[in-house]
């Protein structure tokens, strides 16, 4: 059976959750107050972008929560990996996605910054990451629920199905405390950028080797 039985995959009813659970995951992170430096506005537009993430991830990847509950959230992306197939494409998750879209990018300066952001994170793809593999594109735990075992729970059980493949998973992290948890969890460090006009550093984070736990 798989190791995924533990993990209850989102469903489009808990969206809207989800995406403040993430919010509030990722209110302090460096790379969030760089593109919403505004703490007030913050709060709004980080969970706008979560919720973009989140659709994203269910229209081409796979949405794991820990329980019904919500307390922890990880979006998971295949890259070119070929006997990966897609679920049915939901035309409501489409249009929902344009409409947050639309939100998210009506602001210059998030328009800007982001795209300074794509720029490493498509530099880092290029140069560590050209071949198959997963991607976790956003992990988060409520503030409530931190410590309390859901982000090992949220990795370990994915990560258990990612071996059976052999497959490699990378993801990349703006927070340098970060950086020791996913060394736990097997990942080493790949290479580090230096934001243009921030004091934080874009981190890529490869796993190639399988963990024992």
């Amino acid at each position: 059976m798989s190791e995924l039985y533990h993990l209850k995959q989102l469903q489009e009813d808990q969206i809207e959750a989800a995406s403040k659970v993430v919010g509030r995951a990722f209110q302090d992170d460096p790379l969030f107050v760089y593109c919403f430096p505004d703490p007030i506005e913050r709060k709004i537009k980080s969970v706008t972008h979560c919720e973009c993430m989140i659709l994203l991830g269910i229209l081409s990847g796979e949405v794991y929560t820990t329980s019904s509950e919500i307390e922890g959230v990880a979006v998971w992306h295949p890259y070119a990996i070929e006997d990966k197939k897609m679920g049915k494409q939901s035309k409501e998750i489409t249009r929902r996605l344009r409409k947050v879209k639309r939100e998210e990018f009506s602001d210059p300066l998030i328009i800007e910054r982001m795209s300074i952001v794509e720029e490493i994170a498509n530099s880092f793809q290029n140069q560590h990451v050209n071949f198959p593999h997963w991607y976790l594109s956003i992990f988060g735990v409520d503030p409530i629920h931190q410590s309390k075992g859901y982000g090992s729970k949220l990795l370990r059980m994915k990560l258990a199905e990612i071996d059976k493949k052999n497959l490699p998973c990378y993801l990349h992290t703006e927070n340098g405390k970060n950086i020791q948890i996913y060394e736990h969890f097997g990942f080493e460090l790949v290479g580090k950028a230096k934001v243009p006009n921030s004091n934080f550093y874009y981190h890529g984070m490869l796993r190639n080797k399988k963990k024992e736990y």
